[in-house]
């Protein structure tokens, strides 16, 4: 089984893998889908977003309903083990999901922009417009890009996640600004907008990703 302990109250994360007695492995086979548990961490609390029309809307219409990849990201990270490595994954897991109709349509994909100064609504529209472009014409996974109106904003929805950024502070303006100084995560959540599984750039892959996905789907 796999255990993870991550809280928004400051727990720390541990991962392992158990079987037989032996730590995980990603280069290990995976497990059969369904035959491990995936226990729940945490509740997504109910805080708002800005969708790419520039509507505030409950984070909860892109964490409930469906089974959920969702990450933080800005659109200049330059960190080949950040923000591009995960975008990267999720394009590689979606074409895997896109071809199972059984997990098609119960799957979203969720990008919550870190830097709300300048990746505006419209910034995300034109990244799902553009993602959407790339599959045109052909039925695909849900893929919404998410910001927030400012870095006050922000920081609750970062918090809630236990997901870490560091705020400078401007020392003329007195304003808060990124550093952009964080770790990758991913966060897996339940239909019934529960984190159930925590990934790190050291801590997970494609098949990772797709086992879990194919378990959770498979959770009664």
């Amino acid at each position: 089984y796999r255990s993870v302990k991550s809280t928004p109250e400051g727990q720390t994360d541990t991962f392992s893998e158990q079987a037989g007695g032996s730590s995980f492995d990603l280069k290990a086979k995976m497990p059969a889908p369904g035959t491990y548990q995936l226990h729940k961490i945490f509740p997504v609390p109910e805080l708002s977003v800005l969708d790419s029309t520039g509507s505030l809307q409950p984070i909860s219409q892109y964490t409930k309903g469906k089974i959920t990849l969702l990450t933080f990201f800005y659109q200049r990270c330059s960190d080949v083990d950040g923000c591009p490595y995960a975008m990267a994954l999720f394009h590689r897991v979606k074409s895997k999901l896109d071809r199972d109709e059984g997990l098609r349509d119960r799957m979203r994909f969720v990008h919550i922009s870190f830097d709300p100064d300048r990746d505006t609504p419209m910034m995300m529209a034109g990244l799902e417009k553009k993602y959407a472009n790339l599959h045109k014409g052909k039925k695909g996974i849900e893929w919404d890009f998410l910001t927030t109106p400012s870095i006050d904003a922000l920081l609750p929805v970062v918090d809630a996640f236990g997901q870490n950024v560091d705020v400078d502070m401007n020392t003329l303006t007195k304003d808060k600004v990124l550093s952009y100084s964080h770790v990758l995560k991913v966060f897996l959540i339940d239909e019934e907008g529960d984190v159930r599984e925590i990934y790190s750039t050291a801590y997970i892959s494609k098949e990772m990703l797709l086992n879990d996905i194919k378990t959770l789907s498979l959770d009664k």
